[in-house]
């Protein structure tokens, strides 16, 4: 094999393997970005406080201190329904709203740092503190 064949099929292949993946990190920065953080609580707080509220979600509820843990969980609608990673970010947002509020009509609270929040919200809280 010639020199320049070799050394252009060892820079095509390289750019086609990283391809995939920069791909994928891009949509996962994006798809981080639509799940958090709240909404609401982002425009009564600055991002040092959302990032307090999630790292002490995740130290009171340690199981969910892993970012894909927090995503699948984001992601499951009232019914317990997933919904897939690939929608559209207004699909994302929607969800996550009706969420936050179901969780308000059904109690599901918590108490972090003295803020009742929905469990949807302390969730985007911490999912906002690992990034």
């Amino acid at each position: 094999m010639k020199r320049k064949t070799f050394i252009y099929l060892s820079v095509a292949g390289t750019v086609a393997m990283g391809l995939p993946s920069v791909y994928c990190r891009n949509r996962n920065g994006q798809l981080n970005k639509a799940l958090s953080p709240p909404v609401f609580l982002s425009h009564i707080c600055d991002a040092n406080t959302i990032r307090e509220i999630g790292r002490a979600y995740l130290d009171y509820i340690p199981v969910e201190s892993k970012e894909d843990k927090l995503v699948e969980l984001l992601l499951i609608d009232e019914t317990g329904k997933s919904i897939s990673r690939s929608s559209d970010l207004s699909t994302i947002n929607s969800l996550e709203n009706q969420k936050i509020k179901h969780d308000f009509d059904t109690e599901k609270t918590i108490v972090v740092k003295g803020w009742v929040l929905s469990i949807t919200e302390a969730r985007q809280c911490a999912l906002f503190s690992l990034a």
